[in-house]
């Protein structure tokens, strides 16, 4: 089982919900984390729109009840970022047959873009 979806999303748009923070500095739809690791580079639309691509994708294919705030991009160290669920959102990976997640994010100037992977494992 492979299911995929890309999503593509203006900067822009990031920079207006990053311009709307809540006092306590969050960001709808966005994680401490996410926040955190976008604020600390030098382009935090850029990254932070990536990862709306994502979360956007990954809705996409998990379906109704999903929301964007259920999906994370955690991005390690090292490594490729990868997605953390809610379990909310596990469930439902689960019930479409898959088991994990593959994510891959790109961005320029003016656009970001994600493509979500969501995959079974070979028995």
């Amino acid at each position: 089982m492979a299911a995929s979806a890309f999503e593509i999303v203006e900067v822009d748009e990031a920079r207006r919900l990053l311009e709307r923070a809540a006092p306590d500095g969050t960001v709808w739809p966005f994680a401490a984390e996410e926040l955190a690791y976008a604020r600390s580079k030098s382009d935090p639309e850029r990254r932070l729109a990536a990862r709306l691509a994502a979360k956007r994708a990954a809705v996409r294919l998990l379906g109704p009840g999903i929301e964007e705030s259920d999906v994370e991009v955690h991005r390690a160290r090292y490594g490729p970022p990868r997605l953390r669920l809610s379990a909310r959102a596990a469930s439902r990976l689960r019930e479409r047959g898959g088991d994990r997640t593959l994510v891959s994010l790109t961005h320029e100037r003016a656009h970001a873009a994600a493509s979500v992977v969501l995959l079974r494992e070979a028995p």
